[in-house]
Parts: C-alpha cells; structure tokens; sequence
C-alpha cells in the first residue's frame, strides 16, 4: 500500500495583521499529528509554547504566537520557514526583507534604536556627553512627540494633518504599530481644532511598551497611521522629508 509522503517543512510570508495569529498551510496540516500544544524553536535556541487553534477548518498558531512574534523583532516582509521535527516541535528560520537570513543581534539593536528606517550619528559634545541623532526620512505627513505621562493616555494630532487629511469629521483612526498589528483609536475636536486621540491610545501605547521619554514618529501613510517607536535613551529624532510636521 502506498504511503502518504511527509510534509516536514512549510514557509510562511508575513503580510497583514500577523502578530496574533497565523494559519497553517492546509497542505501541511492534513499530514500533521501532533497536538494543540507546539514548539517553536527560534534562531537563538530559545523554545516558545504556542497553542494551535482551529476556525472556520484552518489551524492557527495562535495562543503564545504573539510573544514569539515580539520576541524574534518579526515585521511584515519577513518570511518564517518552519521545520517540523515530529512531536509538534518545529525549529524556525527567519528571513529578513532582502530574503537573507535574519541577524537578531542586529534586529534587536535595530528595534531598541528605534524601529526606523533612518540612519543614526553618534555626536560627542565638549564634557563628553555623547548623544545620538535619528534621521527618519519619509514621503508622507509626519509628526514626532517625545512621550511625557499625559500623552501615555491622550495625545493631540497637529491641526496641519488633521486638514491636509482631511480628518475634522473623523471619529476614529487607525493605527498600525511595528509588528503591523491594526489599533482603532478614537478622536474628538479640540477648540483650536487639533484631534485628541483618547480611547484606543492608551491600550496600543501599554502594549507596545511605551514609556515616558520615548519618541514615536506617526506616519500617515494611506488609511492609517503608521508608528515608529524610539526607546534609546539619549537620542534626538530628526524629521526630513517635504511633509514635516512639527
């Protein structure tokens, strides 16, 4: 009787909202037997447990796979080969957006500078004190805002964007922070006609982990708002581009 040939292996391209979950190609699923609970080992060694859920007939990595998302700095572009090792282990490569094999030490400083696409200089000022600048380079409408504690929870968009975008009658907006993942915000006109993001801000600031002293950069690029997150201590963002805002 002839056998079923195994399936050990399956890529994966990152697009869309990937940070929650991602399905399972249906090929490999109708020659996998392992159990909810899987494996997935990183490029670095470490092991993450991620629950296997099932909708609508597709399987889904999805309990845990956010963690592994954060932890391996993934971003859209990004292709994920899994090879599966029986037992519902599978060992993780990941490729960066040239189709190289991914440099995580690079990725993890990448993300702890800024999530940008810019170039950083290193200045040493008389006394020593040594501060870096970001260059964040773009096309499109953008503003900067170093967090404070107030704007963890409400933070205002420049009266500029808000008419160049055509936002006065808008009550919501959506944000898509570094993992691609999709934040509806709400907003509401103040006086001098600026728009106060409130609802929605404070729970995509608290789980990307932003703090007092970082800086984020809102992109508007088309249909929503594109953030890019400074945690660096000691670092000024530079905005170029013909859209600037301040």
């Amino acid at each position: 009787m002839a056998r079923s040939v195994p399936v050990p292996a399956f890529f994966q391209d990152l697009v869309g909202d990937f940070s929650e979950k991602l399905k399972m190609p249906t090929a490999f699923v109708n020659h996998f037997n392992g159990s909810a609970l899987c494996k997935l080992r990183g490029p670095s060694g470490k092991c993450w447990d991620v629950i296997l859920e099932e909708e609508n007939n597709d399987i889904f990595f999805h309990k845990g796979w956010n963690k592994f998302v954060k932890d391996n700095f993934l971003e859209e572009g990004h292709i994920l080969v899994f090879n599966y090792d029986g037992n519902s282990w599978f060992n993780v490569t990941i490729y960066d957006k040239s189709a190289s094999e991914m440099d995580m030490e690079a990725a993890k400083i990448r993300r702890s500078t800024g999530d940008l696409d810019g170039q950083g200089r290193d200045y040493v000022m008389p006394g020593e004190t040594r501060f870096r600048i970001i260059e964040f380079k773009s096309e499109h409408l953008c503003f900067k805002r170093t967090m404070e504690k107030h704007r963890l929870y409400q933070l205002t968009i420049p009266i500029i964007i808000v008419r160049a975008k055509g936002l006065i009658s808008k009550r919501t907006i959506e944000l898509r922070d570094p993992s691609n993942r999709s934040w509806p915000v709400k907003v509401t006109r103040v006086e001098d006609g600026r728009l106060l993001m409130n609802r929605g801000w404070r729970a995509c600031s608290k789980w990307n982990q932003i703090k007092k002293g970082h800086t984020i950069v809102f992109e508007f690029v088309k249909g929503h708002v594109k953030l890019h997150i400074v945690r660096a201590e000691g670092c000024d963002v530079i905005l170029t581009g013909p859209n600037v805002v301040d």
